[in-house]
C-alpha cells in the first residue's frame, strides 16, 4: 500500500476501513472459541474439479477432455479423489485436519459472481431479503472483541461477511500497512485532523492498531508458503497468531478461479497454492492448529458439461472445505446426488444437497461457542447436524453424521 494512498483512502473514508471502533456491545451470546480464518475462493471454483466424483461413471461422459483421470487423481475415500495438484490438501486430508463438504452452496441457483457473492457473505439464500450485515458481522457482534487486531482482513479491503456494528481493519500485507504509517504520515494525519472531533479518532485508532502491529510485523513470515495472494495472507496470518496480538477472525480472499476457457492450465497453480498454503500454515502455526478453525468457500461451482473452450460456465453446487485441529476430516461430507440427467439442478448442474449455511452453523456452534446460530444465519434453522467438528468443551451437542453418501 503507497503511502499517498492510503492517506488519501484514510480522508476520504474516515479509515473506515482501517481503524475498528474500540468501544464494543456487550456480549449476547457467543462465548468464544477458535479462532476463525474464512478463506472466500472468488470466481466459482469447479468442484467437480478440485474434486472428482471418480466413482461416477456419467463425470467421464459430461467431462471428455477436462475430467480429471482415476490414474492421476489423488485417492480419498473409493469413490472421491482430489486434483493431482491438490497435494497439500491430501496431506491434511490424511492427517484428519480437512474435511470436503460436496454439492453445497446456495440452496437457491444464483449465477452472477456479484449476487452470490453477496448473498453468501450475508449469510442467507438466494431471493431472501439482504440484511445489512455480513455473517461474520453478526457473530462478532454477538462475541464483541477487545483489541485492536481482534478482526482483520489481510486484502485491500474488509469483505461484506465482515460488515456490521464492530468495524473490521483492512491491513493488506503487513509490512506494507507498517511502511505506510511512517513518522512523516502520523505527522501528516494529525496535522490533517487536529481539532476535528470525528476524523481524530480516526487517526488515533489507525495508529494504535499500527503500534499494535508491531510485534507481529517485527517476526519473519514463514518458511514454505506458495508465492501469491493466498500463500502471502496465510503467511501473515500466521506472524499475527505467533506474535499473539489478540487474533481472532481473520478473512483472505484467493482471486481468478473463473475459467470459462482453458481450465486445466488455470486451475493446476491455483489448486497447488492453496493445498500448499494451507499446509504451510498449519506446520507455521503449530500448536495454534488446534484451536483454530478454516472454512473455504466459493460463491457456486461449475456447469456439469464441459463447455466448446475447454473450460466451464456458471453452475450451482460446488464444494467447501473445513480445517483445523478439531475437525473430523479425513471424510468427504453431503449427500451425493449423481450426475445422471434426471439428478441434475435445471438439468445441467450439479444439485446443492448441503446447504452452505449447515457448514456454518456447525461452525458457529461446535467450535466458536455460538448459543443460537439462526440469527446470525438470517432466521434460518440449520438441519441435522453433519458433525464436521469436534464440539469444544462447553458447546451444544450435535449429532454427528457419517460422512458421504451415495445412496
Amino acid at each position: 500500500m503507497k503511502r499517498r494512498t492510503f492517506l488519501h483512502t484514510a480522508a476520504l473514508t474516515g479509515g473506515a476501513a482501517l481503524a475498528p471502533r474500540w468501544a464494543w456491545s456487550a456480549a449476547k451470546g457467543a462465548t468464544g472459541g477458535d479462532r476463525l480464518i474464512a478463506i472466500y475462493l472468488r470466481g466459482g471454483t469447479d468442484g467437480l474439479t478440485v474434486c472428482p466424483p471418480l466413482g461416477e461413471p456419467a463425470y467421464f461422459d459430461v467431462r471428455p477432455t477436462l475430467a480429471v483421470g482415476e490414474a492421476e487423481a489423488l485417492p480419498l475415500d473409493g469413490f472421491f479423489g482430489l486434483h493431482p495438484a491438490a497435494g497439500g490438501l491430501k496431506d491434511l486430508f490424511d492427517a484428519g485436519d480437512l474435511a470436503v463438504i460436496h454439492a453445497s452452496g446456495l440452496k437457491t441457483a444464483e449465477r452472477s459472481h456479484f449476487e452470490a457473492q453477496a448473498t453468501m457473505e450475508l449469510g442467507v439464500d438466494a431471493g431472501d431479503l439482504k440484511p445489512a450485515d455480513g455473517w461474520i458481522g453478526r457473530y462478532l457482534a454477538e462475541l464483541a472483541p477487545s483489541d485492536p487486531l481482534s478482526v482483520v482482513s489481510l486484502d485491500a479491503a474488509v469483505p461484506k461477511s465482515m460488515t456490521g456494528p464492530v468495524d473490521a481493519l483492512a491491513i493488506g500485507r503487513i509490512d506494507e500497512f507498517q511502511l505506510a504509517l511512517g513518522p512523516l504520515d502520523r505527522s501528516a494525519l494529525l496535522a490533517a485532523y487536529a481539532g476535528d472531533p470525528l476524523l481524530m479518532p480516526t487517526a488515533t485508532g489507525v495508529f494504535q492498531a499500527a503500534d499494535a502491529l508491531g510485534p507481529a510485523a517485527a517476526l519473519p513470515p514463514g518458511a514454505d508458503y506458495p508465492q501469491g495472494q493466498l500463500g502471502a495472507g496465510l503467511a501473515d496470518c500466521a506472524r499475527l497468531i505467533k506474535a499473539e496480538v489478540g487474533l481472532q477472525v481473520a478473512a483472505i480472499d484467493s482471486g481468478g478461479w473463473d475459467h470459462h476457457d482453458d481450465q486445466a492450465e488455470q486451475i493446476d497453480p491455483l489448486l497447488a497454492d492453496l493445498g500448499g498454503a494451507l499446509a504451510a500454515f498449519r506446520e507455521d502455526i503449530g500448536p495454534a492448529w488446534d484451536t483454530t478453525t478454516v472454512v473455504v468457500m466459493t460463491e457456486f461451482g461449475r456447469r456439469v458439461r464441459e463447455n466448446a473452450s475447454l473450460g466451464t460456465d456458471h453452475g450451482h453446487g460446488g464444494v467447501m472445505f473445513a480445517a483445523g485441529g478439531n475437525v473430523h476430516g479425513g471424510q468427504v461430507f453431503g449427500d451425493w446426488p449423481g450426475l445422471g440427467p434426471g439428478d441434475l439442478s435445471d438439468g445441467q448442474d450439479l444439485r446443492v444437497t448441503t446447504d452452505y449455511r449447515q457448514v456454518l452453523a456447525e461452525l458457529l456452534v461446535d467450535r466458536l461457542g455460538v448459543i443460537d446460530p439462526t440469527a446470525i444465519l438470517g432466521g434460518w434453522t440449520p438441519g441435522p447436524g453433519l458433525g464436521l467438528f469436534r464440539p469444544a468443551a462447553g458447546a451444544a451437542k450435535r449429532r454427528s453424521g457419517a460422512g458421504r453418501s451415495v445412496s
